[in-house]
């Protein structure tokens, strides 16, 4: 019978005999990690923007946004770039101490989280991936324990790249995440991880016969729900209770040669007049083209943009096109905005994160068409004249 010590021995054995390989898969999946977990908030930076927001409300904090704004790219970056070089095994003591660092702050803070529950969820993947607070506190588990065998034996295995030569690739990788981050900031994602992306097709104000052939189609739709970290497909005859937890996430076509998205309006937003009454299906009335403007929060807007914003409303008018805007805030700032921004456009109001989910910017322009979202753009991405050629 094998004594402890023999066993021990034996084990220590087949890690030394299987050290590189075994390092090598701890690089990867580490590496993998956090650089899912910076290329996600990259492209999408108005998105860990205004998680970071929802933290520092939590707390009481209120930073302007570019100091946001630089915290946001600058965490992102650094979590793509060290996770690029801990999968290339670039930098190994420098990508270590980085991590074992982010660790040390994010395992407690992840746990409190957990606990306390003051978000939904740590946007740790973005809206790429959403995963519990319980799923992020023990994901985080996992890392801090396989960069304990790291520090043990990273240094021993070589990289990818000669060590003369790993500058270039670190300096390739924050060009490419700065890339990625401006395109987000000042445009829009350049993937869309949200649930309305462009060529999403509403369904509003349908008439008796457009209804039927909507039950139709129907039968040919399948829905997904989500209830904690489980996701489940439900036809239109067995949709769950939503009192039972379960969240509608998206609807697809069975048939994968018709999938185009179709969704109720209803499941996106409700907007109100400034009398607050809901006009969501007077105003998306699904027919024609249509210019909307989404402002999430009034407190940020850069006045400067209003004459833009007036030039559009002028031209989409000599044009017949519907130009309107919806914003979160009440009556009261409804006739503010007017005021202020000399709106002659109808201004309508909506809940904050349901703008936030259609399109990203303090100021975005959503292009519809027949009621289906044929563009989306942040203004500072416009001029006057490429707003001439938008419309």
């Amino acid at each position: 019978m094998e004594t402890a010590e023999k066993k021990h021995t034996r084990l220590g054995d087949f890690m030394v005999r299987f050290r590189k390989p075994l390092v090598w898969l701890a690089r990867i999946v580490i590496g993998a990690i956090f650089l899912i977990s910076g290329l996600s908030k990259l492209i999408d930076p108005w998105g860990f923007i205004y998680k970071m927001d929802q933290y520092l409300a939590v707390w009481g904090f209120t930073f302007p946004r570019t100091i946001t704004l630089v915290g946001s790219i600058a965490i992102a970056g650094t979590e793509f770039v060290t996770g690029a070089m801990m999968l290339f095994g670039n930098y190994r003591r420098a990508s270590m101490w980085i991590l074992t660092g982010a660790m040390v702050v994010m395992l407690p803070l992840t746990f409190y989280i957990m606990v306390k529950n003051p978000v939904s969820d740590c946007g740790c993947f973005g809206d790429f991936w959403i995963i519990s607070n319980e799923a992020t506190f023990y994901k985080n588990v996992f890392i801090s324990v396989v960069l304990i065998y790291l520090w043990r034996n990273n240094l021993k295995i070589g990289g990818l790249f000669h060590p003369a030569s790993q500058w270039l690739v670190g300096v390739l990788l924050w060009a490419y995440s700065i890339i990625v981050g401006f395109i987000g900031y000042n445009f829009q994602p350049m993937i869309d991880f949200r649930s309305h992306p462009v060529g999403t097709q509403y369904s509003v104000g349908k008439s008796d016969a457009q209804k039927d052939e909507v039950d139709e189609e129907l039968d040919d739709m399948e829905f997904i729900y989500k209830r904690n970290d489980e996701y489940r497909t439900f036809n239109a005859d067995n949709l769950p209770d939503e009192s039972d937890g379960w969240v509608f996430v998206e609807r697809q076509s069975k048939n994968e040669t018709k999938a185009l998205k179709k969704i109720h309006l209803d499941e996106v937003m409700t907007v109100y007049n400034e009398d607050d009454v809901d006009v969501t299906d007077d105003v998306f009335h699904g027919s024609g083209d249509q210019v909307v403007l989404l402002i999430p929060d009034l407190r940020r807007v850069d006045i400067s943009y209003t004459f833009l914003i007036n030039e559009m409303y002028k031209r989409a008018k000599e044009k017949d096109v519907d130009f309107f805007a919806i914003i979160a805030t009440d009556k009261k700032g409804l006739e503010g905005w007017r005021d202020i921004s000399m709106a002659k456009y109808p201004c309508y109001t909506a809940d904050d994160t349901d703008i936030k989910e259609l399109a990203r910017g303090n100021i975005a322009v959503l292009l519809i068409e027949n009621g289906r979202i044929t563009g989306k753009r942040n203004i500072s991405s416009l001029d006057e004249a490429l707003a001439g050629t938008e419309i």
